[in-house]
């Protein structure tokens, strides 16, 4: 089975070894799965060195690592968190009170999707 039509469109589920389906962060996967194509590149000056595909998977793992802690704090908790996390790092000591309500807008809007 050739992989590459699948990753193209982003069918990573048809690709996946069924022992870990769903088990896993789906940007990280995204991560490992960018770095595989990059090692396959048939030019060897296009493929990364072997410090730029470990620096990768690394931060695959701190990714899939985060999530994982997310979402026992989630489970812990009883309910999401992420706002407070957000508020805590974003709320700053401002100079002007223009400064302050920009900050306060970004804490209290909506996360981004992934």
């Amino acid at each position: 089975m050739k992989a590459k039509p699948y990753i193209r469109a982003s069918k990573m589920e048809e690709i996946m070894d069924p022992g870990i389906k769903g088990g896993y962060h789906a940007e990280a996967m995204w991560r490992v799965v960018e770095v595989a194509l990059q090692c396959l590149e048939p030019f060897s000056e296009y493929r990364p060195s072997m410090v730029a595909i470990v620096r990768e998977l690394e931060d695959a793992l701190i990714i899939e690592n985060n999530a994982s802690e997310y979402m026992k704090s989630i489970d812990s908790l009883g309910g999401s968190n992420r706002y407070s996390i957000v508020i805590e790092k974003r709320v700053l000591p401002s100079t002007s009170s223009t400064a302050e309500s920009t900050i306060t807008t970004q804490a209290l809007s909506h996360p981004l999707p992934r």
